[in-house]
């Protein structure tokens, strides 16, 4: 098997845990990499006995973990979600569709969502059922914009079935950072880099009767480059512990467009750098509440 025989779908479930059935006309993600790990508790046994060694392993708990690097795109429709949708209300935000203006995710303390991802991959399809995760965002200046989400689920054993025929993928060419997009910190700011990590914590409930995973907190950071300026600014503002409203903005075609906000951003660290010529700080923020669940917000519009 290769590259072409690989496929990935993903759809919200109506009832956490149970299959949502995805389909690949309906369904398909286009990504750049899939990577599965299978996670098991090999419990050893170790007892008296009258020659060394130990007696064979017995298997414990059994989970999956699938990472998934994709190109960060909206749909072209201004009101219309991202075929990313399910894998974002999945990591603990909620999707609200404003008619003929935007798709907002903001974050979520309860109600959460899960998903279901068929991951087909050397002639096998790996079910994750009950799908939760946490993802990051990448941004490198004339690079295409990324998304990694690291999602977990129970562990089921992968049936061997045939590619499905005909998936139907979102044409929409992927964001590209550049000079034209904007990134502020309270004050328009040259940034190089942006990174953005949702710092979901995932933890899995492993009880007699029930096995799931859920999302229990929630710590998001935001880290860029920035040109600095010949003044203390940077330092005090991180000595004083000083809040920032931090927002960023990538692409301009409509229903192509990403703007991603922070009202209450507090510096974590400031490191010297520097890029060419030109001396830059490396900051790092922790996101803070403002106002309930509103760490972090994207915005296709």
């Amino acid at each position: 098997m290769g590259i072409y025989d690989r496929l990935l779908l993903a759809k919200v479930e109506s009832t956490k845990g149970t299959d949502a059935v995805p389909t690949a006309g309906a369904n398909a993600i286009r990504h750049i990499s899939a990577s599965p790990t299978k996670n098991q508790d090999n419990l050893d046994r170790v007892v008296v006995k009258t020659t060394m060694g130990n007696l064979p392993h017995l298997v414990g708990k059994q989970t999956m973990q699938l990472e998934i690097v994709a190109e960060l795109h909206g749909s072209g429709v201004v009101d219309t979600p991202p075929e990313l949708s399910p894998l974002l209300r999945a990591c603990g935000f909620a999707e609200t569709i404003n008619a003929s203006t935007s798709v907002e995710y903001d974050p979520l303390t309860n109600a959460i969502e899960s998903c279901t991802i068929y991951h087909y991959h050397d002639g096998l399809l790996w079910k994750y059922i009950g799908a939760v995760g946490t993802f990051t965002i990448d941004s490198t200046i004339n690079q295409v914009v990324t998304i990694t989400f690291t999602m977990q689920a129970v562990y089921a054993l992968p049936v061997a079935t045939a590619l499905p025929a005909s998936p139907s993928f979102n044409a929409t060419d992927p964001i590209v950072a550049s000079s034209a997009d904007t990134v502020s910190d309270g004050a328009s700011i040259a940034v190089g880099a942006f990174a953005v990590d949702a710092g979901n914590e995932v933890v899995d409930l492993y009880r007699t009767g029930s096995h799931d995973f859920r999302i229990v907190n929630r710590a998001p950071t935001l880290n860029f480059n920035k040109n600095s300026v010949s003044t203390a600014a940077e330092w005090a503002a991180l000595a004083a512990g000083t809040n920032a409203a931090l927002s960023a903005v990538y692409g301009t075609a409509g229903g192509n467009r990403l703007t991603l906000s922070a009202p209450v951003g507090r510096r974590d660290a400031v490191a010297m750098a520097q890029e060419a010529d030109v001396d830059t700080h490396d900051v790092t923020y922790r996101l803070y509440e403002s106002a309930g669940d509103d760490q972090l917000q994207l915005t296709f519009d």
